[in-house]
């Protein structure tokens, strides 16, 4: 009986894991998704597309940095995230990070843009994204799919 408990939890945790983030083949990828990625990143040559919901993710390296530009399955551009270091956040939210994250040892900064150019800022920490606006003021925390 137990080992079938554990069989089946060890089942369940992973298909979590396999409905939160699933890697696709470029051929995958619906062709208004591919077009609209390749009109405005003509330069990109190696990308690695992932799909999470109905969203695709374009991951690419942009100038040395890890880019992200999130599609929805019609080809509108939804954001785009660039990977930064944490000297690069508004020192708002830096400050929040080191009060409230303080224990938590891996984090992932992002500058974040969306398409009429507006620009936040997320970190993610442990299970939790914590948003931020452009001058650093704390907006919200959401549970990680990703």
């Amino acid at each position: 009986m137990k080992k079938i408990i554990v069989f089946l939890a060890a089942a369940a945790f992973a298909l979590q894991v396999n409905a939160q983030s699933e890697k696709v083949m470029d051929k995958d990828v619906p062709a208004p998704v591919a077009t609209s990625f390749n009109k405005s990143h003509s330069d990109i040559k190696m990308v690695e597309w992932k799909k999470m919901d109905s969203k695709y993710t374009a991951e690419y390296d942009q100038n040395g940095t890890k880019t992200y530009s999130v599609y929805d399955a019609s080809g509108k551009l939804i954001e785009n995230k660039i990977k930064i270091n944490e000297s690069e956040l508004p020192t708002p939210a830096a400050e929040y990070i080191k009060q409230n994250y303080k224990d938590v040892l891996m984090k992932e900064y992002f500058k974040i843009t969306d398409p009429a150019g507006v620009v936040t800022y997320g970190v993610k920490a442990k299970d939790k994204k914590i948003i931020f606006d452009s001058k650093g003021n704390y907006k919200k925390t959401e549970d990680c799919k990703e």
